[in-house]
């Protein structure tokens, strides 16, 4: 059986456990062991990444590989087209969660806590957003969305993040029609909806530790 060496909160462990679960495989899920960024975990994974994934002893960190390689070892259920430049493209949509949606998501958690909230800073958080979730609807406009794919699983995670903090914080986010539509699509699918239900309740505490009883 897989072994997934996770964190609650992270969504890139939860990133992960949508392509498990799409792809209906088996897994069991640990604590790093030692702790992350522990001397323990880096003799097992230099990197300390978070996910990591132990396959009989085969040691792969980062989701975005672990995905892919259990694409080649498990084909079924496939994540991924035939056609190289669909592939290409896949690749491209899900690069661009990794590397540029997310990261500006990250700019929102230190502002969750009232001790930190600075409006100016929500505010330069929520342009760059708005701007990046302008450049998604247009991605996605060339997308029809039939099955599950590799860059599907990065979105949902993002998305409800997104939606809880700027709720909260009363961000000004614009959803375009697209990235909206997309969402909704996102949450219908069995594999988003089984680790939608699943995580939420990390998202609640994670909320719940930062805002007290202010929230």
């Amino acid at each position: 059986m897989l072994t997934i060496y996770a964190i609650p909160h992270s969504l890139y462990c939860a990133k992960l456990r949508i392509a498990l679960r799409h792809k209906q495989l088996e897994w069991k899920e640990e604590l790093p062991p030692g702790g992350v960024g522990s001397d323990h975990f880096r003799s097992i994974i230099p990197s300390g990444n978070i996910p990591t994934l132990n396959d009989g002893g085969f040691i792969l960190g980062d989701s975005e590989a672990i995905i892919e390689y259990l694409e080649e070892a498990h084909p079924d259920n496939s994540l991924m087209p035939e056609n190289p430049r669909h592939r290409a493209k896949y690749r491209e949509m899900s690069r661009f969660h990794d590397t540029r949606l997310e990261p500006v998501l990250r700019q929102f958690f230190p502002l969750v806590d009232p001790a930190n909230r600075d409006q100016s800073q929500i505010g330069a958080a929520t342009i760059a957003m708005n701007a990046r979730l302008a450049q998604l609807d247009a991605m996605l406009s060339g997308f029809d969305h039939v099955t599950l794919r590799l860059f599907d699983c990065g979105y949902p995670i993002t998305f409800i993040w997104l939606r809880a903090i700027t709720d909260r914080l009363g961000g000004a986010v614009q959803w375009p029609e697209n990235v909206v539509a997309y969402d909704r699509w996102l949450r219908s699918t069995h594999a988003v909806s089984e680790e939608i239900a699943h995580y939420m309740p990390h998202v609640e505490d994670w909320l719940a530790s930062k805002l007290g009883a202010s929230q």
